[in-house]
């Protein structure tokens, strides 16, 4: 995968994050602390969260193409990375109450969710893309004949 390709993917991955992280946060804040009032401040941590999110994509960079081993396991190790970067993020702010275990546990599942349905989304992207590639290849060859 090039650095193009990277930038491209950390971008769209990037804005994926931004909206499922905010989807995430209203559902554990309803769940964990519904009476909790926030400043406009708190609108910065989706954005926070997604380019620590983003930053481990830089483990998918190969200049050679990656058997199906390597992007699982790649994949395993930059899931591993977001997970310990928001836990530790959520155990050092403030208003985060990760003193309770509830709490951490939630952060945890819904990093995993938010790791799959971004990624989830990410494929099924690249799927359609290349469908419609393929169809435009196949419209170019009929026009060449």
């Amino acid at each position: 995968m090039s650095i193009k390709e990277i930038v491209y993917r950390s971008l769209m991955t990037f804005f994926i994050l931004v909206t499922c992280i905010t989807a995430g946060i209203m559902i554990l804040g309803l769940a964990f602390d519904p009476d909790a009032r926030f400043g406009y401040d708190v609108l910065a941590s989706p954005f926070i969260f997604a380019i620590l999110g983003v930053i481990p994509n830089l483990l998918m960079y190969s200049r050679n193409e990656l058997s199906n081993k390597q992007i699982i396991l790649r994949k395993i190790i930059q899931f591993a990375v977001i997970e310990i970067e928001v836990v530790s993020v959520g155990v050092i702010s403030p208003e985060i109450h990760t003193e309770k275990a509830k709490v951490v546990t939630g952060i945890i599942v819904s990093v995993f969710v938010i790791f799959i349905l971004a990624n989830f989304i990410s494929i099924i992207n690249s799927y359609f893309s290349a469908k419609q590639l393929t169809k435009e290849l196949m419209q170019f060859q009929k026009n060449i004949k």
